[in-house]
């Protein structure tokens, strides 16, 4: 089983019927999406299996830091640079970059590589 670090559930979460809903609990049924009676039984059961997914790995833990991906591959933070450009400019930037297959940040990296490069 994984380890975790902090308390589960985080202290933001809570993991409990709510007790004061709108909902007559005696009365109306609750049933979720495929048509399945939701009950204490049900929850505790959903509860049960976010656990086990996350003991098994299936689940993917936050890595403190949202995001998309590191470009070294690692699971290190890509610092970003932007800046602003005259509509024509970009307009020409995203043509080159759809005719070479590649994203405008991936065209934009090479360019100012390039430029630090040559100078």
């Amino acid at each position: 089983m994984t380890e975790h670090e902090a308390a589960w559930p985080p202290a933001d979460i809570e993991l409990a019927l709510d007790y004061d809903s709108d909902i007559d609990s005696d009365s109306e049924e609750i049933r979720d999406a495929k048509g399945n009676l939701i009950t204490d039984e049900y929850v505790r059961d959903a509860i049960s299996d976010v656990h086990r997914a996350i003991d098994e790995g299936r689940v993917p833990t936050p890595t403190g830091r949202p995001g998309r991906p590191s470009l070294t591959g690692e699971s290190t933070h890509s610092p970003r640079v932007s800046f602003r450009v005259p509509e024509e400019l970009r307009e020409r930037a995203k043509a080159r970059a759809e005719k070479e297959g590649k994203s405008l940040s991936a065209l934009a990296r090479e360019a100012f590589e390039q430029f630090l490069s040559a100078g």
